[in-house]
């Protein structure tokens, strides 16, 4: 770990390329727990996705955490690569589109950088290996202003 998964620079990561209906299908997050704007690469023979999310200044946590130096929490870090996991495992994997799949562990996971609002955040997960019919593992990271900001493997069940 700690190299990246993928080199975002190689990327064209201006527009979707999945839907926002297909994203919010798949995705049982809302409201302010919707850490991923868009999928903005998707490659399912890799098995690799990049999904992104835009904060703004004014971001729902940036006042309170920290007040007067506002970082973006690491368990949100977290939070946005298991969706972009989530996704990819659906998209990949077979399971059912309407199945949860929860957070089952992490591993590995290393801070590298800290999110200061207003930021745009990618999201990478990729290498999906699934471990039976209900468990799969798979690195995933974090970027902001091309720095890694969060490098983890990542272990997701279906529930």
């Amino acid at each position: 770990m700690g190299q990246p998964l993928v080199d975002l620079f190689a990327l064209d990561l201006t527009r979707d390329v999945v839907t926002e209906a297909d994203l919010r299908e798949t995705l049982p997050h809302r409201g302010r727990f919707e850490l991923l704007d868009g999928i903005c690469h998707l490659d399912l023979e890799r098995k690799l996705a990049v999904g992104y999310k835009d904060w703004t200044a004014d971001a729902w946590w940036a006042t309170d955490h920290i007040p007067g130096k506002p970082l973006m929490p690491g368990v949100l870090m977290i939070e946005g690569v298991a969706q972009v996991a989530t996704f990819l495992i659906k998209k990949t994997s077979g399971w059912e589109i309407d199945r949860f799949v929860g957070l089952a562990g992490l591993n590995e996971v290393r801070f590298r950088g800290m999110i200061v609002p207003p930021a745009r955040v990618y999201f990478v997960a990729g290498d999906v290996r699934l471990s039976g019919r209900r468990l799969a593992r798979m690195p995933a990271q974090a970027f902001c202003n091309g720095q890694m900001t969060l490098d983890l493997e990542l272990l997701g069940a279906m529930l």
